[in-house]
């Protein structure tokens, strides 16, 4: 009953709860899986990268790329956010990179990040993509 109701009480809160390979559980932000082709600018130092989004939360992204970056890195990601069709400019912390090999079918080669330093705007901004239903065509 208490893994329900922390079911429940993450829900509410834009978390959700995932079960590792070991069976444990842990909490993150609610992720929206975002369609082959959804691009983006990653500003590293002077130059930028076009990079896919393979899903994103309020608290970070996984980025399709093959970007010259390391953990720990901090670095500017551009992005459409939809439904306002605002470009926001996201400080975006390097947690890990995966470049020689798939992580899973969900997270091809490329990049974690955690945006970092975020405005009420931009959060807020961020929220509504994140929650936003995509349209059916």
């Amino acid at each position: 009953m208490a893994s329900d109701e922390a079911r429940g009480q993450a829900g509410m809160a834009g978390e959700e709860v995932v079960t590792d390979s070991s069976g444990s559980e842990r909490r993150r932000a609610f992720r929206r899986k975002l369609p082959f082709g959804r691009g983006a600018v990653l500003v590293v130092g002077e130059r930028i990268h076009i990079v896919g989004i393979a899903d994103v939360s309020v608290t970070g992204a996984y980025l399709t790329t093959r970007a010259p970056v390391s953990a720990g890195e901090t670095h500017v990601l551009k992005v459409l956010l939809l439904p306002a069709r605002v470009e926001v400019a996201l400080r975006a912390e390097i947690v890990r990179v995966s470049l020689a090999a798939h992580e899973s079918p969900d997270h091809p080669r490329g990049v974690a990040v955690r945006f970092v330093g975020l405005d009420e705007t931009a959060s807020a901004l961020l929220e509504a993509f994140v929650t936003c239903e995509p349209r059916r065509r």
